[in-house]
């Protein structure tokens, strides 16, 4: 069921601008020179670490705090063959904790994802790197350089990969804002299927209603998306784009003949819902 609350949020205009700041942000460089996928030991004990976090702590207490329910397991179970070498997740990006509810839905899967580097200057940075983010730099063509390198490394190496093709966070934000193209293109470039994920809200009922004002949280799962292989891959990119964007939409009961669904995604073209 669709449902829109009525926190009083203001969005920004652009639907990929960010809503929230960083406080008393670091001064770390996301050049050449930074280390965007940390390898070795203790990396990897940080990674069993969260892990075992996420499993005995995390997820309990985000399934209590929202009502996280997870619709669409059978997925994942019944495409099993088809994700044996890897793939790449992507859900609209609408609260902090939106990342454990990913994580919750794929689980045993744990995967890294490609963060907006702000994030990494906080005072909860080393939880972001720890769940596996990797910042994106900007107006560096090196660095840049360097960090589509480790998106290679992921994929190659058949691992898992969460994408947030909004670009950006809104708070409990119901519609689904356009996505952006790269994701689409890492699936195509490594011929990996993409799982759509989605976040829905409904109203909280009863006792409920003590704990916070936020909505509560639905988790849906998609069927994969896959490349064809025989396509141009220009082509196939944007048919991935276009298909993923409608099924997303669909997924939080978001149809063509509601005044909230979007055709065009066209970050400058997209109005607001609220």
């Amino acid at each position: 069921m669709y449902y829109r609350h009525n926190l009083g949020y203001e969005y920004p205009e652009k639907c990929d601008q960010h809503m929230i700041t960083v406080k008393n942000p670091r001064n770390i460089s996301f050049d050449e020179n930074y280390n965007y996928l940390p390898k070795g030991f203790f990396p990897w004990i940080k990674r069993v670490t969260f892990w075992c976090a996420m499993n005995f702590l995390v997820f309990p207490v985000c399934t209590f705090a929202f009502g996280v329910r997870i619709k669409g397991k059978k997925n994942i179970k019944k495409n099993k063959k088809l994700l044996k070498n890897g793939a790449i997740t992507i859900s609209n990006h609408v609260f902090k904790w939106d990342y454990i509810c990913v994580l919750k839905a794929i689980r045993p899967h744990l995967v890294n994802f490609p963060g907006w580097k702000d994030n990494f200057l906080g005072s909860e940075a080393w939880m972001v790197k720890w769940a596996g983010g990797i910042p994106i730099p900007t107006d560096n063509i090196k660095a840049m350089r360097k960090f589509k390198i480790a998106m290679e490394d992921i994929l190659v190496s058949k691992k898992w990969m969460h994408f947030y093709p909004e670009g950006s966070m809104w708070l409990f934000y119901p519609d689904i804002r356009p996505l952006k193209n790269a994701v689409f293109k890492f699936a195509v470039k490594y011929d990996r299927p993409i799982i759509p994920i989605t976040m829905s809200f409904r109203e909280r009922k009863g006792i409920t209603k003590l704990f916070t004002k936020w909505p509560m949280v639905d988790v849906h799962i998609g069927e994969p998306l896959v490349p064809n292989k025989d396509k141009p891959k220009n082509e196939e990119v944007e048919r991935l784009h276009k298909v993923a964007y409608h099924v997303m939409q669909e997924m939080n009961g978001i149809t063509p003949d509601m005044p909230n669904y979007n055709f065009d995604q066209t970050p400058d073209n997209y109005k607001k819902t609220m």
